[in-house]
């Protein structure tokens, strides 16, 4: 028998190899592919009920990192300088609406002979709020951060110029991100500040659903409350019953704090909305015992405290999810926008500038926390916390704060 050669027998060798080699890089490929679309199958899934869950919340992690992360406190590096610092009449002001005395209202007492209607009045929405086009920018992006350098001196040199007074703020450019904060880290007292991020967590939670909205609660004194904290108190007796829109309402634009009682427990209680808030942003969380010196120089060792920090995330939050989604909070910013409260800040600012807003107020710890989105040239959030010895005092601080900013705003765009 002949034998085979045995160049013909290494080219069969190279082409089995070369078909072995082939066919198990496709069976890789196949396999890869697989994955992947298994991969990307079960992320959608979970994208889907997540969204279902929280709406507000899908898509800002690609939006910003900073809101979502624990902040961490950056070093200060100080050097003297000689800058003189100039204000304008309209940032000192006295503005001494936090000293304002309200309208007096028949007690529940006084109006006995009455009959009550139990029955929930039909909420009526105020027609929707819209932001303005934004103004075309004159400065250049370094003369807009020596501005705004300038901006945070002139802070600084006021709480050095008011050392009987606590001063916080934080300011975010809701259009860019840009961010200044002075002592933004520092515990503040929120008090009915707080139907911002608590409204913000209801709103996500029930979006695009109705019921929650029409659900129907009775004031039966479950919920505590004065009636110089509470409308509801001020002008009802038990047994009122309400729509939860009509709560959402009262909790942000009459800071009514039974209003607000009824909101959280709605979101499960206090430590479930807590858990939800600091989703958004928990760099203090209002359930953490916080020890902390007052104006005075009082030591509090208590829960119940955040941060302008904080609160600068939440007002952002808000204004992202509206832009990419109105329908979410549309009657939350309706209600800022329709605030019965005053601000300080109105002082600050022309007198058509609309401002939403919610100002927090605790008499007890003379503690006052604005919390504001300015409709001015551009979007912005302005976060100011005082605590000084009389309300007519911090309602001049606040208002003075305001004028800086809407200095610093003119010159970027005048």
């Amino acid at each position: 028998m002949k034998r085979p050669n045995p160049t013909f027998l290494k080219k069969a060798e190279g082409i089995r190899t070369s078909r072995k080699r082939r066919t198990l890089i496709i069976i890789l490929v196949l396999l890869v592919l697989t994955f992947a679309v298994v991969f990307v199958s079960s992320i959608a899934s979970a994208q889907d009920n997540y969204r279902l869950m929280y709406p507000g919340l899908v898509g800002a992690a690609t939006s910003t990192t900073t809101a979502y992360m624990r902040y961490q406190r950056p070093v200060h590096t100080t050097t003297e300088t000689t800058t003189e610092v100039t204000t304008t009449a309209t940032t000192t002001l006295p503005h001494a609406v936090l000293a304002a005395t309200a309208t007096p209202t028949p007690s529940p007492e006084e109006t006995a002979d009455n009959e009550q209607n139990n029955w929930p009045e039909p909420f009526k929405e105020d027609s929707n709020f819209s932001f303005k086009p934004m103004g075309v920018q004159t400065a250049t992006y370094q003369e807009r951060a020596v501005a705004l350098e300038e901006l945070k001196e002139r802070v600084v040199a006021y709480q050095k110029k008011h050392p009987n007074m606590r001063i916080c703020v934080d300011f975010v450019s809701l259009s860019s991100g840009e961010h200044l904060g002075i002592d933004e880290l520092e515990p503040v007292v929120p008090s009915g500040a707080m139907a911002i991020p608590f409204s913000i967590v209801y709103y996500d939670r029930f979006s695009g659903v109705n019921g929650p909205l029409s659900e129907i609660v009775t004031y039966d004194g479950s919920v505590k409350g004065t009636r110089s904290s509470s409308y509801i108190a001020s002008n009802f007796r038990q047994g009122k019953q309400f729509y939860m829109r009509t709560m959402l309402n009262y909790a942000i634009a009459k800071n009514d704090n039974i209003a607000l009682g009824y909101v959280v427990e709605k979101l499960g209680g206090l430590d479930e909305a807590i858990e939800s808030v600091n989703e958004i942003s928990g760099y203090i969380s209002y359930k953490d015992s916080i020890i902390y010196q007052d104006y005075s120089g009082k030591e509090y060792r208590a829960p119940g405290t955040i941060s302008c920090y904080d609160m600068g995330n939440y007002l952002s939050y808000m204004y992202k999810v509206f832009i990419n989604n109105p329908q979410v909070n549309q009657r939350l910013i309706n209600d800022m926008a329709s605030s019965e409260i005053e601000t300080p800040l109105a002082a600050a600012f022309p007198q058509d500038t609309r401002i939403l807003h919610v100002l927090g107020r605790n008499t007890d710890r003379s503690a006052y926390l604005e919390c504001a989105i300015i409709d001015y040239y551009e979007p912005v959030a302005l976060v100011v916390y005082v605590e000084a010895a009389t309300p007519d005092a911090a309602g001049t601080a606040i208002a003075t704060i305001g004028g800086y900013t809407q200095k610093f705003l003119e010159t970027c765009y005048s």
